[in-house]
């Protein structure tokens, strides 16, 4: 066995180790069916079997990663932190998972652009795509992560607002209503029930509820977030009623995402211009006027 024949063997052995590092760190939308399921054995009796997790090898490997590439200020943890919180990320090993994933896909990457630049001709320029594109990897699946996480909670606010304009007329508070409509939509939008459980929690530790709300719209940045934060603390402030200014600020909501719905759908034409001029126009033009040009070609006037 040649050397060459021995890399390609190690290159795939670590695609495939990183493949099942990643599936194992990163990998955590679940379907409904399988939250449904796991509610259901949560509620069952505990039978000991201990549950499923990370082996401590990749933890270990992980680790040992991160250690070159952890940010070494606070101010550059608090912004990879704030933008881990803003994509539903609030595990404390979640900064050294994604430092560890930068060298260790910087290591695949640099491999596997050592294979492409053999196959090229050109191992440098392999080289650097390679590990540019490895180190770059984690941070492009934070800002897909980020914005994935910012549609799901934008989508999840105007039924969260519908049950809480009801559970604030039946006569709780705006804490007790938090909770009671996190708990009713942990199933369904999983990410708004953690959002108002964690603002919930900082009441219950003692936190005011003004400074509880600010931390909801700081820690997501989300904005409507941020605006019904706004908006209770103003209301609770001034004394008017919770119930009609969520109902006013739903409607709003409401009024917003169809506002968006319809400018997407404005958007729509432009965007099919495009492959409607590069790939439908042509293919029309060569089945209309093929057999016209053939005829054409071979008829007495061109010979």
């Amino acid at each position: 066995m040649d050397n060459r024949t021995m890399l390609i063997i190690l290159a795939f052995a670590s695609v495939a180790a990183l493949g099942y590092f990643a599936s194992t760190f990163f990998i955590s939308e679940d379907k409904l069916r399988e939250r449904l399921e796991r509610q259901k054995l949560d509620s069952a009796p505990s039978s000991g079997k201990p549950q499923a997790n990370v082996s401590p090898f990749l933890k270990t490997l992980g680790d040992m990663a991160s250690r070159p590439f952890m940010p070494n200020t606070r101010e550059k943890q608090s912004a990879l932190r704030r933008e881990l919180g803003r994509a539903g990320i609030y595990s404390p090993s979640a900064i050294r998972a994604v430092q560890g994933a930068k060298v260790i896909l910087l290591s695949a990457g640099v491999m596997g652009g050592y294979l492409v630049g053999l196959f090229l001709g050109s191992i440098l320029f392999g080289f650097a795509l390679g590990g540019l594109i490895g180190y770059m990897a984690p941070m492009i699946w934070l800002r897909l992560r980020i914005r994935s996480n910012q549609k799901q909670l934008e989508f999840a606010l105007a039924d969260a607002m519908d049950l809480m304009v009801v559970c604030v007329e039946a006569g709780l508070t705006v804490d007790a209503a938090m909770q009671r409509v996190g708990e009713e939509l942990s199933l369904v939008h999983p990410g708004l029930s953690r959002e108002f459980g964690i603002t919930h929690m900082e009441t219950r530790v003692g936190l005011a509820r003004q400074d509880a709300l600010r931390n909801l719209g700081h820690r997501t940045g989300n904005q409507s977030l941020t605006s019904l934060a706004a908006m209770l603390n103003q209301a609770d402030r001034f004394g008017t009623s919770i119930a009609q200014a969520l109902r006013v600020h739903a409607e709003s909501l409401r009024i917003a995402r169809q506002h968006k719905a319809e400018e997407m759908a404005a958007k729509s034409t432009v965007k099919m211009s495009f492959p409607l001029v590069l790939f439908i126009f042509p293919a029309t033009f060569i089945v209309a006027l093929g057999p016209v040009i053939i005829r054409m070609m071979n008829s007495e006037f061109m010979k």
